[in-house]
């Protein structure tokens, strides 16, 4: 009995013995289980931090560059030589120096550049050839079929005006020259009807209601000889947002080319005045100060199928008081310009046409060229004493020209 006590009491002692022993095992093994994680977290500690500050400074990096382009974009922006570099916000704006006008990135152009010296004299005669190579010719042409009060009809309408290029992508013109509305009568009822000018299956674009032409010295017509006319198609028409159609104050337009004009002996661009004034040209310039050239449509005068070029007069604001008498005038905007021939005015070249440029004689970067700093607003006809016209003051209008020419 003892001995079986003394047996059990073994096999108890050695159970406890191995249950200690595995105990002992596995919380060795739970130890180095322990240990070894913890060694693979500072084993890896070092990549995680070193990464992360890695990381760290590139961001800070992109928010440094961030801030150095939002602030002075013109750091890394390449203007023309001829262009200078305003700061924005995030933007980078090329100006090109005056005199030089374009985009100010890939190209800044010399302005008044003439290949070909221009003849102008008092009289009026026909202009050397290519003389005024910034001059263009804007045709318009309308057809519509067009339900009157009593009769469905087709109307015809046509009509020239003046332009002038001012940089590659844009011409300057006045706003009248931008057909709204025209005037037809019917016959049947006995009525003036007016039609507004629109798009239609005639027209389905603005380059089909008018042609642009530069690069001649000869009125655009069939079986003309054109050696060097290059035709300008547009798509968008840029006209003052205060122009009055009915007192013709404001009178300006800009229109915008499809592509940019090939400037060459032919097609020039012309300056502008260096800065907004209510005083360029100034009224004191007086006699033989003022140079036109176009074909003659204005002035109630015929349209002649070579350019002609004259030289005009500067006048006080009271020459032009019985220039369409009811009109509005703001002397700021326009000023007064003609022919002061003591003989009748019957040259028929008094004013050229309107919308076309008229130049002053003024230094640009040390040298004399011939400045726009007029455009053809309304006039009366040549056979009128001193034949005077409205011209509509480009230097008033400078800051409206330049933004809206930007390309």
């Amino acid at each position: 009995m003892s001995t079986e006590i003394i047996q059990k009491e073994n096999i108890t002692s050695e159970k406890e013995v191995n249950d200690s022993i595995i105990e002992t095992k596995n919380s060795e093994k739970s130890q180095l289980a322990n240990q070894g994680h913890t060694n693979s977290l500072e084993k890896y500690r070092f990549f995680i931090f070193s990464y992360g500050a890695f990381f760290l400074i590139i961001l800070i990096l992109c928010i440094i560059a961030l801030i150095i382009t939002g602030a002075r974009p013109c750091v890394h922006t390449k203007c023309h030589e001829n262009a200078k570099c305003i700061n924005h916000p995030f933007y980078a704006e090329c100006i090109c120096d005056y005199g030089f006008p374009g985009n100010g990135r890939d190209h800044c152009d010399e302005c008044g550049i003439t290949y070909y010296k221009n003849n102008a004299d008092e009289d009026g005669q026909r202009a050397n050839p290519y003389s005024w190579p910034a001059t263009a010719i804007i045709e318009y042409t309308y057809t519509a079929l067009v339900k009157l009060e009593a009769s469905r009809v087709l109307l015809y309408d046509q009509g020239m005006c003046g332009g002038v290029l001012i940089n590659r992508k844009h011409i300057l013109t006045s706003a009248n020259c931008i057909k709204e509305q025209i005037e037809t009568y019917d016959y049947i009822s006995g009525n003036l009807i007016k039609i507004n000018v629109t798009l239609n299956n005639f027209h389905p674009s603005l380059d089909s209601i008018y042609n642009i032409y530069m690069g001649t010295d000869e009125y655009v017509y069939y079986f003309a000889d054109l050696p060097h006319v290059v035709v300008e198609d547009f798509d968008k028409v840029i006209i003052h947002p205060e122009y009055n159609r009915k007192t013709l104050e404001n009178n300006l337009a800009i229109l915008k080319l499809n592509n940019e004009a090939d400037l060459n002996r032919y097609v020039q661009i012309t300056c502008l005045p260096n800065a907004t004034s209510s005083n360029i040209p100034d009224v004191y310039m007086g006699h033989n100060s003022l140079y036109i050239a176009g074909y003659s449509s204005s002035g109630s005068s015929y349209t002649t199928y070579a350019m002609q070029n004259l030289i005009l007069d500067m006048y006080n604001t009271s020459m032009c008081s019985t220039v369409q008498p009811n009109n509005t005038k703001n002397w700021d905007g326009q000023f007064c310009a003609g022919e002061y021939n003591t003989y009748g005015n019957t040259s028929g070249v008094c004013h050229g046409d309107y919308g076309s440029a008229l130049y002053t004689p003024y230094e640009v970067n040390g040298i004399i060229k011939y400045v726009t700093t007029g455009i053809l607003s309304y006039d009366v006809p040549c056979s009128t004493l001193h034949s005077p016209a409205v011209y509509t003051r480009i230097s008033y209008y400078l800051d409206w020209i330049l933004e809206n020419t930007k390309y």
